[in-house]
């Protein structure tokens, strides 16, 4: 799997807009990978691109300011991951974008002992639980 450069920021200059912009950065750096490496596929594939991109824009454009900003990565076959973690309240949001329409797009979430994976069908699940994660 390959991660984008996490990029350090001011943390009082990263909410909402910032936020959905760091996010959208960190997509488009994933365009710039190399294609492939010995372990396979390093860019990510259109189809993962443009399900990531629809998400997170549908996702914004619901939450506005409290969209939280994430890491992203791809794996060996241009599948693209986001992450979004946070370590108090320990808690993770990870939405999985696949190389094809043939697998399906799964959101898993994570608090504590409690742990599941959901199909999306739509942004509204990714909206559900971003702001199950912003919850303190």
């Amino acid at each position: 799997m390959t991660i984008a450069k996490e990029q350090i920021t001011d943390s009082s200059n990263t909410k909402g807009l910032s936020n959905f912009r760091i996010t959208v950065e960190r997509l488009i750096e994933l365009l710039d990978l190399e294609e492939e490496d010995e372990y396979g596929v390093l860019r990510p594939t259109e189809y993962a691109f443009r399900t990531a991109m629809k998400l997170v824009v549908e996702a914004y454009d619901t939450m506005g300011n409290s969209f939280p900003k994430c890491s992203t990565g791809t794996d060996d076959q241009g599948s693209i991951t986001l992450d979004w973690t946070s370590l108090e309240p320990e808690r993770t949001v990870r939405l999985f974008c696949p190389f094809s329409a043939e697998q399906p797009v799964d959101i898993y979430h994570h608090a504590k002992n409690e742990n599941a994976v959901e199909d999306i069908v739509s942004s509204s699940t990714l909206v559900y639980w971003l702001q199950w994660f912003n919850k303190i």
